[in-house]
């Protein structure tokens, strides 16, 4: 707890300096309207966007990364059942055949000939 709040002192600190010794008021203007605002409120101000951008792009990237993942879960399972649908359709045709599998000609009249 002691080391957290001293690393926020020592943050905090030249932080203040720097608000101190920058209160000269600039002059903004956006489209029609015209702001004084102090230099370094306008500084940490366009800091805190950054931040924040900066956090939101990084939560949505990692969000895509999770989704990538889930839809990746979703089509390892679909194939899978798959599998097991051709798996079962292949015994039942076994069955129904007397366990043989497809059967290969023995005889040369029956099968492929060699004669060239």
């Amino acid at each position: 707890m002691k080391t957290k709040f001293l690393a926020f002192i020592l943050f905090l600190a030249p932080v203040l300096i720097y608000v101190v010794q920058n209160d000269t008021p600039i002059s903004v203007r956006f489209i029609e309207w015209e702001y004084a605002v102090p230099q370094a409120l306008l500084i940490l101000s366009t800091l805190l966007v950054g931040i924040i951008l900066g956090l939101l792009l990084s939560y949505s990237w990692k969000n895509k990364k999770a989704n990538q993942q889930k839809k990746a879960e979703r089509q390892a399972k679909k194939l899978k059942r798959n599998e097991e649908k051709l798996k079962k359709k292949q015994e039942k045709k076994q069955k129904e055949t007397g366990g043989k599998g497809a059967e290969i000609p023995k005889d040369e009249s029956e099968g492929i000939s060699n004669d060239l």
